[in-house]
């Protein structure tokens, strides 16, 4: 089989103009002229046959169709060529790299501080990148290359995504520590008919939560939409509603440090599980396999 003769540094120059979104920004990045991002840009176009990059005064430098899905398999190829010399030069010692791991926001406070902390711990030489994002744009993320992990609820997965549970829990009802129902051991969300509910909105978080209200049928009335989980919990405290949560941090306090009170659900609802994602049909590197193992033993949070 004869293979179009393209080079990685073709491929990193490619890269380098998807991240920063324009020739003269790569070339910054890469160290190099930007007719050097250019030249290598045009060569690799020829080699594959295949417009890669629209390039104009007025709309700048955008990927097409055929770039991103160029850049998404070049991203494979310069991880798998950095693991090869990463494990050549370290046989037989500790892991050693860069790890992009992306995490939904609402729960980043929560899983990223230990995982990367725990991590470093036993692979201090391990570089690890995080992003934030919804969880729409982290399997964006996860398919184009650009982080090899993330930290997503196992809700509205698109193809090409592939997971592993790391826990499961039901929903609990956050209440100001003065509302009447406060000093229960568990409420039913009949027993907050009528009253103002505070939603967690980050998508597709509100797909979720209308579930969990429709499989008791009941209406969802939605008073205030919060795009944060500290938002949603400092509204909470302050008695403008209820809301519901996934997530039990230790500490039951707004971070006014007025106090709250997360209380079980009764009802029996859909609960949506905290999984590891990354693209299926390639081989994870070797940092992400044992970040991978390392996440299954940590969780679930208590």
């Amino acid at each position: 089989m004869s293979l179009p003769p393209v080079s990685l540094r073709q491929l990193e120059y490619l890269v380098a103009v998807a991240d920063t979104g324009g020739m003269t920004a790569a070339a910054a990045q890469c160290h190099v002229s930007q007719s050097a991002i250019s030249l290598a840009v045009a060569d690799l176009e020829r080699l594959l046959d295949v417009r890669l990059v629209i390039r104009g005064p007025r709309r700048g430098t955008s990927l097409t169709d055929a770039g991103r899905q160029v850049v998404a398999e070049a991203r494979h190829v310069l991880g798998a060529v950095a693991d090869l010399s990463t494990g050549a030069q370290r046989l037989g010692r500790d892991l050693a790299g860069r790890l992009r791991i992306g995490c939904y926001s609402p729960i980043a406070p929560l899983h990223l501080p230990p995982a990367m902390a725990g991590f470093r711990a036993g692979h201090p030489e391990v570089e690890i990148e995080f992003i934030e994002g919804t969880l729409p744009d982290l399997q964006a993320r996860l398919l184009d290359g650009t982080c090899e992990l993330a930290f997503l609820y196992q809700q509205d997965i698109v193809p090409g995504i592939d997971t592993t549970i790391l826990y499961d829990q039901q929903p609990s009802v956050l209440l100001s520590a003065k509302h009447r129902l406060a000093k229960r051991k568990a409420v039913s969300l009949k027993d907050l008919a009528g009253e103002p509910l505070i939603l967690l909105d980050v998508p597709p978080s509100a797909h979720y939560f209308q579930a969990v209200f429709d499989a008791v049928g009941q209406p969802m009335h939605v008073a205030h939409r919060a795009s944060s989980f500290d938002l949603a919990r400092a509204m909470v405290a302050r008695g403008l509603g209820y809301s519901l949560a996934v997530q039990r941090p230790q500490a039951n306090v707004s971070l006014e440090g007025l106090p709250l009170k997360s209380i079980p659900l009764r009802d029996t609802v859909p609960t949506t599980p905290v999984v590891l994602g990354w693209a299926a049909g390639g081989r994870l590197t070797r940092r992400a396999e044992v970040f991978l193992r390392f996440c299954g033993t940590l969780f679930p949070l208590p």
